[in-house]
């Protein structure tokens, strides 16, 4: 295993996959629950009203239910079991939202990853060895110090907001019940915002380090880098042999190709492009070979060896070296040119057959 100071490259792609599939993401735990406890807040402001209300007509129902007079004339337990209904309705959009909304921060930092093989049991997971590893480790004390200044930070807000409530709630006591309640519902959404707010900056602040701490944990080495590229892309060596070998291939088989031709175009030593043309095959003449250098030289003595015309023609050959691929058809702006040499090799022809009869 690399030391971690020889950890010097970024995660590659594939790295970064393998961890999210084994668990290993940043994700801060102090996220969620401010986002929850947000949601909770702007929930309760938008719909205490209407809760309230619902709940002040389930209660007085139940009470005048129960009384003295009604216990003979009405059952209490369908009562109680609508009740409960009812306050359950109105707990169950809060109690909903913040399922969602918690699950929202999660996926926000993590994105959407489904990977069932993290439910499977790991006996490394309940060992009681790992767990005191884990709790006495550098990860656990930095877990530790955090929680502590979480509960300072808080504990220092909730103090001063319960400080000024204090001094405003001298003359809550000439309060008619409904000022009383809605002094200490605002008493409350101000404490519950204020510690929101805290803990919202504590939890980005431990997001941005948790995502430090990942990348640092995914980081590689060079030679891991190259390890994957390998398994990856393949060994670059190996990838090479076959290349040339193919390369070799394909020339061996061009250069057969050779001796169908009816042309062989040079430059005269750097190009060589051989042309075969049928009218019943083609609609154009067609480049079975060419090449430059060395190849060239090789095209040339296979034609030589096959008995093919070889004509020095060098602003020809450079452009159909140039501008037309193996196997294809030449384009119509050098009709005119091949024209008049296929013509000159096939008078050629034509004479040598004259002779030979």
């Amino acid at each position: 295993m690399p030391e971690a100071g020889d950890r010097t490259e970024r995660a590659t792609p594939r790295r970064r996959e393998e961890a999210r599939k084994h668990g290993q993401v940043a994700l801060s735990p102090e996220v969620a629950p401010v986002a929850v406890l947000l949601a909770a807040l702007a929930l309760g402001s938008w719909g205490a009203p209407v809760a309230l209300a619902r709940g002040r007509t389930a209660l007085a129902g139940l009470l005048a239910a129960s009384g003295p007079v009604a216990a003979h004339d009405d059952p209490v337990g369908p009562l109680v079991v609508r009740t409960l209904l009812t306050f359950g309705g109105l707990l169950a959009p809060f109690c909903v939202a913040a399922a969602l909304v918690g699950a929202g921060a999660v996926v926000a930092q993590v994105g959407w990853s489904v990977n069932p093989g993290l439910l499977l049991p790991d006996p490394g997971r309940i060992n009681p060895s790992n767990g005191l590893k884990r709790i006495f480790s550098a990860n656990g004390a930095m877990n530790l110090v955090k929680a502590v200044a979480k509960i300072a930070v808080v504990a220092t807000v909730a103090y001063r907001v319960l400080l000024r409530t204090g001094a405003e709630a001298i003359g809550a006591s000439g309060m008619m019940p409904a000022e009383l309640l809605g002094f200490t519902g605002a008493g409350l959404r101000r404490l519950f915002l204020t510690m929101a707010v805290a803990l919202a900056v504590l939890g980005g602040l431990d997001y941005l380090w948790q995502r430090r701490r990942h990348e640092q944990s995914l980081k590689m080495s060079r030679h891991e880098v190259k390890e994957e590229h390998k398994e990856t892309e393949g060994d670059p060596q190996v990838k090479g042999r076959f290349r040339r070998a193919h390369r070799e291939i394909a020339r061996r088989r061009m250069l057969t190709e050779v001796k169908r031709a009816d042309v062989v175009l040079t430059n005269p030593v750097h190009v060589a492009v051989a042309l075969r043309y049928r009218a019943g095959e083609t609609a154009a003449p067609q480049v079975l070979a060419k090449g430059a250098g060395e190849l060239a030289q090789k095209i040339k003595d296979a034609a030589r060896a096959a008995g093919v015309p070889i004509v020095e023609r060098r602003a020809l050959a450079r452009a159909l070296f140039k501008s037309v691929k193996l196997g294809a058809e030449i384009p119509p702006a050098l009709y005119r040119a091949v024209a008049e040499i296929l013509a000159y090799i096939y008078s050629l022809r034509g004479a040598a057959a004259g002779e030979a009869r």
